[in-house]
Parts: structure tokens; sequence; C-alpha cells
């Protein structure tokens, strides 16, 4: 007999005619253990921070501030990148976008592309543009997070949580029309596949197109096409244990732009001015595949476990920098790659949680471990000295072919964990959280192992409010010094030591207007020690080389504040505002020494509200802050402040030919400002100017 496959079965729920929905925008209560969403949640507040701790935890019992950023936000601002996503947190500061992918700093420190995302708490190899179409929410965990998660950066994580399948049958259907000659069509049905509803299926389907406003030195315009497409699938083995299955692949093949390269706080040669060569490509496909296991053991004890397979494949031909730049003639020099990369991310974990007593003290306890395997292969043919100039097409270079070059030696390493968490209530009034993790990596050649502890005192000032001392730590193995992106070491193959981080936050959270809003604050010291920088040599035989080092200590003090949720019946926020002293500490480097780490704004903030003109017709405000920052770590250049407004209204037709019909239009940087965002001086990301996303989006 032939077996269904179970994408058939998800794409056979299309076919279904849907029921009509109820008008509600809550969630109902469907029996004692199940819950039916029946259209969209309309607040930005989260009341938990599973995603945190790893354990159900409401936000007023958690030691350390966190950020949700809901579908209901991610949707009403028509975000397509978690670079637009992450806007919303004031304490991310954003990188440069080269080679197609998206970097960040939390808290002044980069996230790793390995180390510094997760994807359903597991650690995601992130070096493509994200499927924002496939998450429910992200979740920005701030500070060390290295107690539950390992190998992580003392600023904190990102945490892509992804969707679920759904007990009812539900469809949308959303087309968006944008600047730039932006298309996307999105589709995202879901519903149970049996009458018994034990088998649910979610299927989530992209396409889109853009152009960009910036053009190459001969006038054409790049070009991307992304399709995304992901399918969930939960089955009931019994009431108390749940088998979870999920598939995607994104696909991102597009034109490449480093970015502008700024002189005197001015792109040379204009804002639209591209300097990579007009054949310049990149062609991403990533694919990921893998179970989870929900088991409720007992009234007190469950089981979670989980696998991810991720398959990473990219093909990149491109012209990566420039040189010897010639203002008068017109002319530059470019060198770059046809180069091929494989990367293999594989994670699994175990989480045992429970509750107990001893006497009248209460216990909330994990027990778990994780790994992952890291696998990484390249295969690159390499080009230097070709010339360009303005106006002209750029010659593509004489046999240029990665498969004429033999692949590299492959990288792999593993890496383990062990971890035990308890959250102890002492009385109604306090708890305690006390946590220790083993760590442990082997590339093969070198091991590197560490004890990262974690502890945070939480007295409940009332039932609405809390406040909170946390003390935490983070480890990062670095392994040797590697050339790459064009940068070639003379130390390359040097062992370098773990970045080690610690911090110390007193923070507090509280529930307002009736449970509607939630305001959180905190203050920290957050300080890491054997940074990794690089230094450019500008004399003799090696010069234009780098030398690695590692230097003495970063230390960040800070302070934040944040709010989501709504504030009347009307108007609704979600908000933040980071202020933050961070300087790069090491004598023995009089050129770095007292500096100010690149692309940290000493003080950032952003709100995004909505206000709700009739029951179905919505105006959006919002606007983005970021305030003066250097470009380098050597602190030669700045980039000033800006502010961003952005606009948008919506409009709702309940029960259009059976579907709820809602309109949007959004308006991004309504006072056409001009700005420099992230990346360096010869990569430099530049605001776009006032530019529209128009949406049609139909709820089955």
């Amino acid at each position: 007999m032939l077996k269904r496959h179970p994408l058939s079965l998800a794409i056979a729920t299309l076919l279904v005619s849907h029921t009509s929905q109820a008008e509600s925008t809550e969630a109902t209560q469907i029996d004692s253990d199940k819950v039916v969403i029946t259209g969209t949640a309309q607040s930005f507040k989260s009341d938990t921070s599973t995603g945190a701790m790893r354990m159900d935890m409401s936000q007023l019992e958690t030691p350390q501030q966190v950020n949700v950023i809901s579908e209901q936000l991610i949707t009403e601002q028509g975000s397509t990148t978690l670079g637009e996503v992450l806007e919303n947190d004031a304490s991310i500061a954003a990188g440069g976008t080269s080679r197609n992918r998206e970097r960040f700093s939390l808290r002044g420190f980069s996230l790793n592309s390995g180390s510094g995302f997760l994807r359903n708490g597991q650690q995601h190899w992130s070096h493509y543009r994200q499927p924002i179409e496939l998450l429910d929410r992200v979740e920005v965990l701030k500070g060390p997070s290295g107690l539950l998660y390992g190998k992580s950066a003392p600023g904190g994580l990102i945490n892509m949580v992804t969707k679920k399948p759904t007990y009812e049958q539900q469809t949308l259907v959303r087309q968006d029309f944008g600047s730039d000659n932006e298309r996307r069509t999105l589709l995202d049905t879901s519903g149970a596949l049996t009458e018994d509803e034990r088998l649910r299926a979610r299927l989530v389907l992209s396409h889109q197109q853009y152009d960009s406003w910036r053009e190459y030195t001969d006038g054409s315009t790049p070009e991307t096409e992304r399709f995304v497409g992901g399918l969930f699938v939960d089955y009931d083995l019994s009431d108390k244990a749940t088998l979870s299955f999920h598939y995607d692949k994104t696909r991102d093949d597009g034109s490449v732009d480093s970015g502008a390269y700024i002189e005197d706080g001015k792109p040379v040669l204009g804002d639209q001015h591209i300097w990579n060569a007009q054949w310049s490509n990149i062609d991403n496909e990533v694919e990921n595949i893998g179970v989870d296991l929900a088991w409720q053991l007992s009234r007190d004890w469950a089981l979670n476990a989980g696998y991810n397979h991720q398959d990473f494949v990219r093909h990149d031909l491109e012209s990566m920098s420039f040189s010897n730049y010639d203002a008068a003639a017109g002319t530059w020099e470019v060198r770059g790659f046809d180069r091929h990369d494989n990367w293999q991310f594989e994670t699994a974990y175990a989480d045992l949680n429970g509750r107990f007593n001893t006497g009248r003290i209460q216990h909330e306890v994990l027990l778990g471990a994780n790994w992952l395997n890291y696998y990484y292969l390249r295969q690159q043919d390499n080009f230097s000295g070709l010339s360009a100039s303005v106006g002209n097409s750029t010659a593509f270079p004489a046999g240029l072919d990665y498969t004429s070059v033999a692949p590299g030696a492959p990288s792999e390493r593993d890496s383990y964990g062990l971890y035990l968490q308890d959250l102890i209530t002492l009385t109604p009034q306090w708890q305690l959280l006390l946590g220790a993790r083993y760590d442990r990596e082997d590339d093969g050649e070198q091991v590197e192992s560490n004890i990262v502890p974690k502890a945070g005192l939480i007295y409940h000032l009332a039932p609405a409010g809390s406040v909170y001392l946390t003390y935490s730590e983070s480890f990062e193995p670095q392994g040797e010094v590697t050339s790459g992106r064009g940068i070639n070491y003379i130390n390359e193959g040097m062992k370098l030591d773990p970045v080690t981080g610690e911090i110390i936050e007193l923070g507090t959270k509280w529930n307002l207007m009736d449970e509607r809003l939630l305001l959180s604050a905190a203050v920290f010291d957050l300080r890491q020690q054997n940074i990794v920088l690089r230094e450019e040599i500008t004399s003799g035989p090696n010069a234009g080389m780098y030398e690695a080092f590692q230097a003495g200590e970063q230390k960040h003090i800070g302070a934040e504040i944040m709010a989501s949720g709504q504030l009347t019946d009307r108007l609704s926020l979600q908000g933040s505002a980071t202020w933050l002293n961070a300087e790069i500490i090491d004598p023995s480097r009089p050129a770095l020494n007292g500096n100010r780490p690149a692309d940290v704004p000493e003080f950032s903030a952003s709100v995004w509200t909505r206000y709700d003109l009739t029951g179905d017709t919505r105006l959006n405000l919002g606007a983005v802050h970021v305030g003066e920052r250097y470009g380098d770590s050597e602190n030669t250049y700045s980039k000033d402040a800006y502010t961003r407004f952005d606009a948008g209204l919506s409009h709702q037709v309940r029960q259009f030919k059976q579907a709820d019909l809602t309109l949007r239009l959004k308006v991004e940087n309504l006072f056409d400002e001009d700005y420099l965002a992230g990346g360096d001086q010869t990569t430099t990301v530049l605001g776009e100017g006032r530019n529209f996303l128009a949406s049609v989006e139909m709820r089955f």
C-alpha cells in the first residue's frame, strides 16, 4: 500500500472547505488541555519566558530581561527580515549586511552566526537571511545565557520560535506590494488531518522578489528572489505525549551589495553606487529537518527532547573588495572569488523538568543535556587585480571557476553540555534561582571545557511586581586564527584562548493596567575577557595583512527599559530604550585602550504604537532612534545619530466572502531621513529613503 507523504497531507488541507471562524480574536478554551486560536492575537504583551529558562516560568519569575516580539507585531510591521524585527529592541545594534546576511550586536557584543542564534531553543547556524514567514515570535534573551545554551556571547541570544499546527482549520493568504518592485505571496494553512485531531499539520509557503534601490556602476540594479517553505506536523502518541516533525527550506538567490565606502561621513560616488561587480551573486539553499518529543510523565514531571539537522549550501560569486581608487580617473581595482560552501549543523537536546518540595520549600528543577556537531567544507577560486571604472560594466575574470580548485580539508567539532537549574520558592515573596553547566568542545586537535554558574535572587514586592539580582557567566571557545572575508593574518593557525564573560544585573518587572502592560527595567555591569581583535600592518613586507590578538577586557555598563501591551482599550505599544557605556580596556594596545566598540551607540530607542480608530480600522506610528557611534574599533570615524519615523494604516472587513479581509499600508522613513546604518568604512549600510509596503490579507 502506498504511504502518504506528510507534505501531501498538509497540502491536502488547502482543498478542504474551511468552516467560518468566530469573530473573536481572543484564544478560546475548548477543554481542559486544549486551546484553539480563532484569530490573530492583538496584544504585543507576553507573560512567559519559556525560551529564556527552558521551563514554564512567568516574566516575574525570570531573573533577566527578556523581550518577546510577537507575530502580531511582525505582521503589523510587514517585516520580512530579522533586522526589521529586531529594530523593536533598542539593546540590539545592526552591523553590516555583506554576504547577503545580517549581523547584530546585543548590549554591545557581537552575535556570532554559530552561537548567537537559536531556533526553538537549539543553536542555529544563521549565516543567511532568516525565514521570518515561519516564525511565531522572536525572543531576545539578554545577558549571558551560557547556563542553558552553552557557547554564547555575554550580550545574550536571539531565539526564533517557529509556528505550530493548530487544531482548527485556518488559512491565511497574503499578497504584498512595495517599493523597489517588491512582491511577496504568502500562504499559511493549518488544521487537524484526522477526525480525532491527533494528527495536525501546518504548511507555510512564501515567494518574494524585489530589486535594490541602489545601482551597480553600469546602471544595472540588483535583484533578489526568495522562496521559503515549511511543514510542521504534530502527532499525539497519547493524551500525554506529542511527537512533532518539522521540515523547512529557504532558497535565497540574489545580487550582492556589500555596502558603501564612507569618507568624511559621506558615501563616495553617492548613496546609490554599489562597488561590487554587476555579476556578483550569492545563492543560498538551507534545509532544516528534525523531530521533537513532549512527554508529560506525571503531574509534576515532563520530558522534552529534540533533534535538528541543518544543511546549508552556498555558491558565492563575488567581487568582494576594492583598492587604489583614483577619484580623478574614476577607476579602482577589485578582487574576489568564486566559492562553494557547505555547513552542516546537527543539534540534539533532552530536558527533564519537575516539581517537588523539601519541607515548605518548593523546587522547580531542570536537568538537561545538549550536543552540537559542526561541519564545514569550502571550495574556492580567487582572483585579484581586476580593473573597474565608473559607468562601465566590470569584466568577468577569465577562467574563474571554483570547480577548478580542489576543496580544502573539512573542519569539524563536537560540543557537549550538561546543565542543572533549580528555581527555589523559599516563601511567597522570595525565590532563588541556582544553576551550573559543564561544557566541552572538541575539534579533534584541541579540547576545551569549562563550568558556567548562574545565580538569581527574586523578591516579589506585590503580586504584580518583582525585583531581581542576577550573576551569570558566558564561555566561548575560539579555536585558532583563520583567514577569510578578504582578511589575511600573519599569525594564521595560532591557538586562541576562550573568551569569557560575566554580568551583575539588577532589574524589576511589573504587570500594570490590570495586567495588560508589562514594564521592565534593569541596570547591569557586563564584562568580557580575552576579546579577539585585529590590527592592520601598514608597513614592511607584510603590509596589508593583519595580526589577530586577544585584548584584556571589554566593559559595558548600561541601563534599559522596556514596555509592551495596552495603555488604554484603544492604544497599544511596544517600546524600549537603552543607555550603554561601552569601553575596550587594554593598556598594552594604546590605539584601542579606552575606545568604544564599533557600531555601539551610547543611547538608542524604539517604539511602535497601534491606535484603534474603530473596531476595524487601526493607525500605527513608530520611531527608531540610533545615537552617534563609531564605525571601527580604532574610533577613527563616527556616524551621526538619526531618528527614523514610520507609519501604518490597516482596515479589516469581516466575513468578506467567508473570510476576514485585512488591507494594510506601511510607510517607512516617513520624513525621508538620510542615515548611515551598520557596517565598517567600506561596507556601510545606507538607510533607504521613504518607501512603502501595501498588503492584502485574507483569513479563512
